[in-house]
C-alpha cells in the first residue's frame, strides 16, 4: 500500500509539472517573462499619448487667434455676431491716443472698413528703427528725419468692450511673435503693420548684437541676431513688413537669425487676417 501512494504522488508531480511547462514554455533555459509583452505595449501607448500631448501644448498658446484662408475679408466660423472696428494709434504719449471707427464686422464673418485720410501723431520717423542695446554703436540713417510717421492696429469691440485685435499675417504665430513672449522667435514667414506718414521718409540701418536663449528646458546660450532696417515710407498708409530671412534653433525652439523691415507697396497675395481674442 505504501509503495503504491510514492507511485501515485510521482506520477501528479510529473503530471502537474508538464502542464507547466505547456503554459510557459522554457527556452534555452530561460522562462520568458509575458508581462514584457503588455509593458511594451503600455511604453508604446505612452509614447503615442506623449508625442499628442506634446503636439497639443504647441499650439495651444494660440487657441485664442483665428486666421482667414486667404487675403479676403472673411472669418470661417466666425462666432462674435456683429462688432465695431476701430482704428487705434500708439503715439509716445499715451494722452494722444486715437480711436477711430473705420469699419464694420458682420454675423457670417465678413468685415469691411475704410482708412482716414490722416490720423494725428506726436512722433517722427527718427524715434523708430533704432539698434538696440546700450553696446549698440551703429546709427540709422533717416531720410527727412522730422517726418512724422506714427503706427496703428485695428481694435474690434461689441456694446463697446473690446473683443479682440485684428492683424495681418501669414500665420498666427507671427501675430504671437509680435509680443514680449515671442520677441525673438524665428518661426517662418512675416507680419504687416499699417503706418502713416505725412510725407515720403525712409529709416536705414543694420543692427547685429548677442541675446540670451532658451530653449525652457535644459538649454541656454548666446547667440548672434541681426536686425535689418529698410524702410522707405510713401505719403499716407503704408504696409510695414516684419520678415524672418533665417532663423536658427536652440534646442527645439527657433530664433530669428536675421529679421528685415521693409515696406510693402500693395497687400500681397500670401498674407492673411489674424483676429486674436481676448
Amino acid at each position: 500500500m505504501k509503495i503504491l501512494k510514492i507511485v501515485v504522488i510521482l506520477l501528479c508531480f510529473v503530471g502537474c509539472k508538464d502542464s507547466f511547462n505547456k503554459e510557459t514554455p522554457v527556452t534555452n533555459g530561460i522562462v520568458p517573462l509575458v508581462t514584457n509583452m503588455s509593458t511594451s505595449e503600455s511604453k508604446s501607448e505612452k509614447q503615442t499619448d506623449d508625442k499628442t500631448t506634446i503636439t497639443n501644448q504647441s499650439d495651444a498658446h494660440l487657441k485664442k487667434y483665428s486666421i482667414t484662408k486667404s487675403n479676403q475679408k472673411k472669418f470661417e466660423g466666425w462666432r462674435h455676431g456683429d462688432a465695431t472696428i476701430f482704428l487705434v494709434t500708439q503715439p509716445y504719449k499715451r494722452n494722444n491716443r486715437e480711436e477711430v471707427k473705420v469699419g464694420e464686422f458682420h454675423k457670417d464673418g465678413t468685415f469691411d472698413f475704410k482708412m482716414p485720410s490722416s490720423v494725428n501723431f506726436d512722433t517722427t520717423v527718427s524715434n523708430f528703427f533704432k539698434c538696440e542695446g546700450t553696446a549698440s554703436t551703429e546709427k540709422t540713417d533717416y531720410k527727412m528725419p522730422k517726418t512724422g510717421v506714427i503706427p496703428v492696429f485695428f481694435s474690434i469691440k461689441k456694446n463697446e468692450n473690446e473683443i479682440g485685435v485684428l492683424s495681418l499675417a501669414t500665420s498666427r504665430q507671427q501675430v504671437y511673435n509680435n509680443s514680449p513672449f515671442g520677441k525673438y522667435h524665428g518661426h517662418p514667414g512675416y507680419r504687416l503693420q499699417f503706418w502713416f506718414a505725412e510725407a515720403s521718409t525712409g529709416a536705414y540701418t543694420i543692427c547685429k548684437r548677442n541675446i540670451e536663449a532658451t530653449d525652457n528646458a535644459e538649454i541656454t546660450k548666446q547667440i548672434a541676431i541681426t536686425d535689418v532696417y529698410d524702410l522707405s515710407f510713401n505719403q499716407g498708409w503704408n504696409y510695414v513688413k516684419t520678415e524672418i530671412k533665417e532663423d536658427q534653433m536652440v534646442g527645439d525652439v527657433p530664433y530669428y537669425k536675421a529679421k528685415k523691415y521693409t515696406v510693402e507697396p500693395s497687400l500681397p497675395n500670401d498674407v492673411k487676417w489674424v483676429f486674436k481674442e481676448h
